[in-house]
């Protein structure tokens, strides 16, 4: 019997394989202000952390701690008080040689929204990427800046990592990552799961 779980790129969902190969692809944007090999390291800081386009778009060399593996967001969307995200195993030493030779501050000074929403889109059109190219008029949610995020918890809970004992996540490992006030949330609002939807799978 296998207990291995197929997903493909949707409206609302990359792949790791797709997200590997866009990232591959950021020096086709032809990016004059910012260096390549940041924008590469922020759509991976995106997914692996769960990011918020708002709350990666703003980081600070200070606000990463890879001996505890936290970054600090201070005010988010959910959380006033302050809140932080977790730094994968898996990702901790290729963040660690990206970040060494940055300077305190911002790491993409000046960047905002839209221009990151420029590339993924143009991206998506060169790659053929549907969650990129899917308007929110049609998909009835954020799919673009936010398809990082919504990926990771989608490949969690469908097996395509692994936690470091090789042991499978779940919805609620999921949740935590993506800091929801619940798992509720994170299945109706993030991962979409039905009743018809299940059976496609079950």
């Amino acid at each position: 019997m296998s207990y291995t779980v197929e997903i493909e790129d949707t409206y609302n969902h990359i792949t790791f394989k797709t997200m590997q190969k866009a990232i591959a692809h950021i020096p086709d944007l032809k990016i004059r202000k910012w260096i390549d090999e940041d924008i590469q390291f922020l759509l991976w800081i995106m997914y692996w952390s769960g990011l918020r386009p708002s709350e990666a778009i703003f980081l600070k060399k200070e606000d990463f701690n890879l001996i505890t593996r936290d970054i600090f967001l201070g005010k988010t969307k959910t959380k006033k008080g302050g809140d932080k995200a977790i730094i994968p195993v898996v990702f901790v030493n290729e963040l660690d040689e990206w970040l060494k030779d940055k300077e305190p501050g911002r790491l993409f000074p000046e960047l905002t929204y839209k221009p990151l929403y420029m590339w993924l889109k143009k991206l998506g059109r060169l790659l053929d990427i549907s969650a990129w190219t899917t308007p929110k008029s049609e998909s009835g949610e954020m799919t673009v800046c936010h398809a990082p995020r919504k990926s990771i918890g989608k490949n969690l809970i469908a097996g395509v990592h692994l936690k470091p004992n090789g042991k499978p996540y779940t919805i609620i490992d999921a949740s935590k990552l993506l800091r929801h006030k619940s798992v509720a949330m994170t299945q109706d609002n993030y991962l979409k799961v039905t009743y018809e939807g299940l059976k496609t799978e079950y």
